[in-house]
């Protein structure tokens, strides 16, 4: 609103009045309008806590290897 003309009154109001009347902060505009001229890609976390010792991929792989060897069958909870 503050960059356009209003569609009602056909006026242009500042940044402040829009955003006091919204009851939104500039200061939250100003950083979104600073993150959108840069080119810096954010970084992204790694998990936290302890590494585990097997991959998460190879420990799927094995849980499914040894549920498809297992001999119990039916209903219920699967052994592992």
């Amino acid at each position: 609103m503050s960059n356009g003309t209003s569609a009602e009154t056909g006026r242009r109001y500042g940044l402040k009045r829009v955003c006091q009347t919204l009851n939104f902060p500039r200061s939250s505009i100003h950083a979104e309008r600073a993150r959108a001229k840069t080119t810096v890609t954010p970084i992204t976390r790694l998990k936290r806590g302890p590494k585990p010792r097997v991959p998460d991929a190879a420990l799927l792989q094995a849980i499914q290897d040894d549920l498809e060897s297992s001999p119990f069958t039916g209903e219920g909870h699967r052994k592992v």
